[in-house]
């Protein structure tokens, strides 16, 4: 009996001394943490002068790089699809699978158009021919932008406007152009609900970013044109050569149908400049500078001088404490 009592006192003793021994642990370990937070500081006090120092160098060389920066400058225009006449839903209903049989395309719907379009714009073979046709090479790798003259003027450490010739391993290539060309442009859209497109060039020359803009609309809706004109003329020369082979009254209604569809699109072309694309907003000469932004450089610049800084204060006192521990 007095056993199981010296058990049951021992039992709670040690059940009332525990919180206790709990505080007894926990209290020094806050109290290490405090001075372990108290030496932090103490160290970034005594290196203070150090981690001014590398901060300092790194802000003051993030600010030169950022005005050396060049100035990049956005223009945009706005495009709609263009009123697809020449698609005459009622009429490809109709002759749509006679069409099909005789290898004569009626129209398509508005979104292929568009479609179409936008991957012509980014091809190769399209952007090789528009820099080419508007003497872009030179301007693209040798021009520069005089802020004080605020004119374009040439790098004669690349290219020679005298001899016209390339001083530096001569003229670039047609897939650097293309990767040049590209770099700089911008096609957005188009929108799911109201088809709006959006075609920008970056550039840091504000008046050819806004004159390539209106000068590449006009290009792709020249060519789209040119293309449905070239082949609807080659089908209604195919279906005239068919309506004289055949005797049959209904082929021949199928076929003056289908050449008055070929006859609306030549007629539409004619008539009409915003082919495929419409000009809702043309490109404007910007005034004001897209990129880049000076006031990030210089903050990521300091960010990365503190950070460099503390790395070397912690390197340095990891060394000093190396130095000093004594050998075993």
């Amino acid at each position: 009996m007095d056993n199981q009592d010296n058990t049951t006192g021992t039992h709670q003793q040690a059940t009332s001394a525990s919180p206790q021994s709990y505080s007894s642990q926990t209290y020094p370990q806050f109290e290490e943490d405090e001075i372990d937070l108290r030496e932090l500081f103490g160290i970034v006090w005594a290196e203070k002068w150090l981690i001014i120092g590398v901060t300092a160098i790194f802000a003051i060389g993030s600010v030169i790089y950022a005005l050396m920066q060049t100035d990049i400058y956005r223009a945009e225009a706005v495009l709609a699809p263009a009123d697809s006449e020449q698609n005459m839903s009622g009429l490809a209903s109709q002759l749509g699978g006679a069409a099909a049989l005789l290898g004569v395309n009626v129209g398509g719907t508005a979104g292929d158009d568009i479609s179409t379009a936008i991957a012509t714009l980014r091809s190769r073979q399209f952007i090789g021919r528009f820099i080419e046709e508007n003497d872009l090479l030179v301007p693209l790798f040798a021009g520069r932008w005089d802020k004080t003259t605020g004119e374009s003027v040439i790098d004669e450490e690349v290219y020679n406007p005298t001899t016209q010739t390339w001083t530096a391993g001569g003229p670039p290539s047609d897939q650097e152009a293309y990767r040049a060309f590209t770099g700089m442009l911008s096609i957005g859209g188009p929108d799911r609900t109201t088809g709006i497109v959006t075609i920008a060039m970056n550039w840091h020359n504000p008046v050819e970013a806004a004159e390539w803009v209106n000068e590449l609309v006009a290009a792709i809706n020249t060519h789209v044109r040119t293309q449905d004109v070239s082949e609807a003329n080659r089908a209604i020369a195919y279906l005239r050569a068919q309506l004289e082979q055949t005797q049959l009254v209904d082929m021949q209604r199928v076929f003056y149908q289908l050449i008055e569809s070929q006859t609306r699109v030549t007629m539409l072309a004619d008539v009409r400049d915003e082919y495929v694309f419409q000009v809702i907003d043309p490109a404007m000469v910007p005034d004001q500078k897209a990129a880049p932004s000076r006031s990030n450089i210089v903050m990521v610049g300091i960010m990365i001088g503190g950070l460099l800084a503390l790395t070397l204060v912690y390197l340095r006192r990891k060394f000093m404490t190396l130095q000093n521990k004594p050998a075993s």
